[in-house]
């Protein structure tokens, strides 16, 4: 335990020598999701309110006037009128207008038929402030279109809705909230990780031989399986603090940030309890111990630091890939999907937050977890033990 010790001293000091460690492990974790936090929310806030204030330019072409009237109630429509001949495509690509409505010729007898006419949208399906402003219109006018067919009719409000649909929310609000956004979460906690464990990993290992002190190290008093271990925990330590502190970035993000809505602050707080924070930190410790032990066994044999980081960078494919299903709709975590690795984390994360974890599912992904370290850990000293690759 001693010589361990030893190792993890001397790899933690020259590693957080390096400024840039530092500022990569400790400061930028602990800064990232309040700054997304914040800046997300004031982009959003922005983008909203510019797309409240442009002006919209509307063709219309045998529009009644009754509508015409209602378009201009609003200052930011622009209206102009064509004869319905026009290419209105070229129209909307030259940006002469955002979206084009064609009423009938026989409009107006349609109506007064109590027919149901149909109108034409030109539109260009990217703009949705365009669109979304448009549908809004076109909503308001039917449905006072409609008030005056039962008011022509004769028909009691009431007897035009045959059916009021009351919508009974069993689930909390907290459920609501983690199953939704409880699977963003674990995709910035394991890039972050990923990052750290890859730089540290790399440093410590093809690092060490471009510095011509790998032979020093080895020649120590110490075995050789030790001053593995010591790398892999160094390694993963780098991983996990900075997983660390993107979940003290995103509770101080909660208590600082003030344009955050109430109802989603309080159960996000509420999601992130101490019970909540310490399953997952659980879960993220053999997961940094098997990032460790699997970048240390892919670079062991690097001579230099852009030939490790070759030979380890394709794995983050691996690491995406599980972690963009997680955020799938219909991916479940089930006892199929408990074990592997990536996967489990992400929707096991949500389970958490959502508090609708099953501790048996849990332990039994926690428990796997743990295999799947041990054995990178063995993999990593089967090549650390190799003198031809670890010395060449």
């Amino acid at each position: 335990m001693r010589d361990l010790f030893i190792i993890v001293k001397k790899e933690l000091t020259e590693l957080l020598r390096d400024k840039k460690t530092i500022i990569n492990s400790i400061v930028l974790p602990t800064l990232l999701i309040p700054v997304l936090m914040f800046g997300g929310i004031k982009v959003s806030q922005m983008i909203q309110e510019s797309n409240q204030q442009k002006k919209v330019q509307l063709g219309l072409v045998n529009a009644p006037q009754d509508f015409v009237a209602l378009a201009k109630k609003d200052t930011l429509n622009q209206i102009t009128t064509y004869t319905g001949s026009e290419d209105f495509k070229a129209l909307i690509d030259d940006e002469a207008i955002q979206s084009a409505l064609v009423f009938p010729a026989d409009w107006q007898t349609q109506m007064d038929s109590l027919s149901t006419a149909s109108v034409s949208v030109y539109r260009n399906g990217t703009k949705d402030n365009v669109n979304g402003r448009v549908s809004k219109l076109l909503e308001t006018y039917s449905a006072q279109l409609k008030k005056k067919r039962i008011a022509l009719l004769n028909i009691p409000t009431e007897k035009m809705n045959p059916m009021v649909q009351n919508y009974v929310e069993v689930g909390e609000q907290k459920e609501l909230i983690g199953k939704r956004v409880g699977g963003f979460i674990p995709y910035i906690f394991i890039l972050t990780m990923w990052g750290g464990c890859l730089l540290a990993a790399i440093d410590l290992v093809t690092g060490e031989k471009e510095r011509k002190t790998i032979e020093t190290t080895l020649s120590l008093p110490i075995s050789k399986f030790s001053v593995l271990i010591g790398k892999a925990i160094v390694a993963s330590l780098l991983g996990f603090i900075p997983a660390l502190l993107n979940l003290t970035g995103l509770i101080i993000g909660l208590n600082f940030i003030d344009d955050i809505p109430d109802t989603f602050k309080l159960a996000l707080t509420e999601m992130l309890s101490p019970q909540s924070i310490t399953m997952i930190l659980l879960l993220l410790i053999p997961f940094s111990l098997f990032l460790a032990g699997l970048i240390i066994a892919l670079v062991a044999g690097a001579t230099t630091f852009k030939e490790a980081q070759s030979k380890a960078s394709p794995i983050i494919i691996l690491i995406i890939i599980p972690l963009v299903m997680a955020l799938m709709p219909g991916i479940e975590f089930t006892w199929a999907t408990v074990f592997i690795p990536v996967l489990n984390i992400g929707l096991g994360v949500k389970e958490i937050m959502a508090g609708t974890i099953n501790i048996g599912m849990y332990t039994a992904m926690l428990l796997s977890l743990v295999i799947f370290a041990v054995t990178a850990i063995y993999f990593s000293y089967k090549k650390f033990s190799d003198e031809n690759a670890i010395l060449s």
